[in-house]
């Protein structure tokens, strides 16, 4: 006697496309472009309504803007948004110059000499040998 079996067909399992690494490369790519166009645009907070003064001079030397203060119109001068009192200045200044630090400032287009120089003298008094002026180059020049 002769059996016949049929064949047991089993269902084979389909498979998806195999995955691509490169996706995960641009996504990658992706989110760092972002993080520099948003690193890049962050800079320190300044008063309202203050105006950068602008200058024609061709000296490229710059100073970090980071840790900078800011000088206003009025002649006060300010720590990103906080508004420094003279005591505060004082030991600002002294503690840069016991670490062998510059001062670093930006100056409102509308600030008088005096106020500057007055910046100026309290940061000699203090022992700092260099400051930093932050301006605009003029955009007729």
């Amino acid at each position: 006697m002769k059996r016949f079996s049929k064949p047991i067909h089993l269902p084979e399992i389909v498979t998806g496309p195999k995955r691509d690494s490169s996706l995960a490369l641009i996504n990658v790519v992706f989110l760092l472009l972002v993080f520099l166009l948003v690193a890049g645009s962050l800079r320190p907070p300044l008063p309202q309504e203050f105006e950068w003064a602008e200058t024609t001079a061709e000296d490229e030397a710059a100073g970090a803007i980071q840790g900078s203060l800011a000088l206003d119109r009025n002649g006060a001068v300010w720590d990103g948004t906080k508004l420094l009192e003279a005591v505060e200045l004082s030991n600002r200044l002294t503690r840069l110059a016991g670490v062998g630090g510059s001062l670093t400032l930006q100056v409102d287009r509308r600030t008088s000499i005096r106020s500057l120089n007055a910046v100026a003298d309290e940061a000699r008094k203090a022992g700092l040998k260099k400051l930093t002026l932050i301006t605009l180059e003029a955009a007729d020049q």
